[in-house]
């Protein structure tokens, strides 16, 4: 076991949301050496060597990596805190017993501009998703208060490897 236990640092009202809270948790072990095999495990994610850190979403919650610590944004509650910190502990000890089966990515991906989704949409300016313009929707897109599924023309058949580009890139969101 390469990360023998995280402890919780504080806990905090979340900024972003005030239902929901934010905490920060310390490592037992620095992890920087991992976050190149994080970054090629979780696809979404998104890798700093700068720094280091690894961030990545699970589900709402905004998870930051660094070499000795971790932040999280948007967690439910002290409870869900502790789970959140159990499922990061695992995925850094699986990510490393598999570290010699797994392709490190030092890549930083970026996050697509509403441009870039937009040149992947019908450009119908249809209004059936409740946006005026196609690019209005990829901009909500970015934002997360739109999703794929609310645009009905992308359903169509013509469209079926444009919608799985835009899950590509969306991922990153």
């Amino acid at each position: 076991m390469y990360l023998n236990n995280i402890k919780l640092l504080f806990i905090q009202p979340c900024v972003a949301e005030s239902k929901k809270i934010r905490f920060k948790a310390e490592f037992s072990s620095d992890v920087s050496n991992i976050m190149p095999y994080l970054n090629s495990v979780v696809k979404s994610g998104s890798y700093n060597s700068n720094m280091p850190s690894f961030t990545f979403k699970k589900d709402s919650r905004l998870i930051n990596i660094y070499a000795n610590d971790m932040t999280v944004a948007k967690a439910i509650n002290e409870t869900d805190a502790y789970s959140i910190m159990d499922f990061v502990k695992d995925l850094i000890n699986e990510t490393y017993d598999n570290k010699n089966s797994i392709e490190p990515n030092y890549e930083m991906r970026k996050k697509p501009s509403a441009f870039k989704i937009y040149s992947y949409l019908p450009k119908k300016n249809c209004k059936k998703c409740g946006e005026t313009t196609c690019i209005a929707f990829a901009s909500k897109l970015l934002t997360g208060v739109k999703t794929l599924n609310q645009c009905d023309v992308l359903e169509e058949e013509q469209y079926k490897e444009k919608l799985k580009s835009l899950n590509d890139l969306l991922e990153l969101v």
